[in-house]
């Protein structure tokens, strides 16, 4: 063999040698990938765990209740207890935005959260005050996105969710 046909069969061999390590590099980011998202998802559940389990507390949830149904008398401490919950909610809420605008929350569990802050809290009168009082501490393209949610609803039922678990609630009776 000549040194030509050596040359070129080491120029062979190292075009292999980068396409393999091509196609194991995009295997290796394509696990990292999924492994990520998985441990964002995980973070975002028990931030939401956490969450929800303080505002569940008792000596929270009057502040929450008054707070939520937008009540006008709302003691100091009760208005600092829901500016807080309030706070910590739309801050995990705009981390999960962050989290789908960045592509590291799967879209479909993104919406879902999504759809559950636009019923449980933007369609409320206490979140909808909080929002109008505190939007500018959020980043612009959050804002934008929570004041899209807010123009796509109706104005807020406050016995909406009530009336619907009552009636719920009888069916499951009359059922037994």
């Amino acid at each position: 063999m000549t040194l030509e046909q050596w040359a070129n069969l080491g120029e062979f061999l190292g075009g292999i040698a980068v396409v393999a390590s091509l196609i194991y590099l995009a295997i290796q980011i394509r696990q990292n990938t999924a492994t990520v998202r998985s441990a964002t998802l995980a973070q975002n559940t028990d931030i939401w765990r956490g969450l929800l389990l303080e505002i569940a507390r008792p000596e929270f949830s009057q502040a929450y209740l008054k707070g939520t149904a937008g009540a006008p008398d709302l003691s100091p401490e009760d208005l600092r207890q829901f500016f807080l919950m309030c706070r910590i909610l739309f801050v995990a809420f705009e981390n999960q935005y962050y989290q789908y605008s960045h592509d590291t929350l799967d879209r479909d569990i993104y919406l879902g959260y999504e759809r559950s802050i636009k019923n449980q809290l933007l369609s409320a009168p206490g979140f909808r005050i909080y929002w109008r009082l505190s939007r500018q501490e959020f980043s612009p393209a959050f804002m934008q996105r929570v004041d899209g949610l807010i123009a796509e609803m109706s104005e807020p039922d406050l016995t909406g969710l009530r009336s619907a678990w009552q009636a719920e609630a009888s069916r499951f009776a009359q059922s037994d």
